[in-house]
């Protein structure tokens, strides 16, 4: 039953990869997580004084902020061949994402802040379900749309402060989300369903505290 349902919202990409085929997709998407693991590190421990110190500083600032990985998981788990895969990638992007992350502050300052790295550990094994139910926001009907308006809301509601504030980090996020509602919505009647979608969660969002609930002092 619940195979026709999810059916009837996308279908399986065919034909599916390879078991090695497989296996070289997700260690690409874990490299991938560590070199973005390494670039937010490095960018955080750079001076920011200079051109090229303030283009790192804005690097810094995007790869301290939640917009950039939520906008990276969607587009890797909506590009997977299947529900599964879209888990298992994004599950191996973040794993090696964090495992640069901290081994690189542990190896070249000696400091391993436990914390953080649990909080992040605990998202990290949350995300292959999320983007496993987010893969299906490729499809079409309310549900897939209601899976789109998730990381499309989210990334409104960091966004927004761009029109008070003008903060380039902000105004990002709002472009993100266009670039994900442009992905997500195949036709007019999907974007229909998205934008109102999108808007409520946004909503949401921005009227409770169920952020920082999730993410908390991060």
């Amino acid at each position: 039953m619940f195979k026709i349902f999810f059916k009837s919202i996308r279908l399986i990409d065919q034909p599916q990869p390879t078991k090695k085929q497989g296996i070289l997709h997700v260690l690409s998407f874990f490299i991938f997580g560590v070199l973005l693991g390494i670039l937010a590190k490095f960018s955080d421990t750079v001076s920011t004084n200079g051109g090229i110190g303030m283009i790192i500083g804005f690097i810094s600032d995007i790869t301290t902020h939640l917009g950039l990985w939520v906008f990276l998981a969607t587009v890797i788990a909506v590009w997977s061949r299947s529900p599964l895969y879209a888990g298992i990638n994004v599950g191996a992007f973040f794993i090696g994402m964090l495992l640069a992350y901290y081994i690189y502050s542990l190896v070249l300052f000696g400091f391993f802040p436990t914390y953080y790295f649990l909080r992040w550990g605990m998202i990290a094994i949350v995300a292959p379900f999320a983007a496993s139910l987010v893969w299906f926001s490729n499809g079409k009907g309310w549900m897939a749309a209601f899976f789109a308006a998730l990381p499309i809301g989210l990334l409104l509601s960091q966004g927004y402060s761009f029109f008070y504030f003008f903060s380039i980090v902000s105004g990002l996020d709002l472009i993100l989300a266009i670039i994900l509602l442009i992905i997500l919505s195949k036709s007019k009647v999907q974007y229909s369903m998205v934008v109102p979608l999108s808007v409520l969660v946004f909503l949401f969002i921005r009227n409770s505290d169920v952020l920082l609930y999730i993410f908390g002092g991060l």
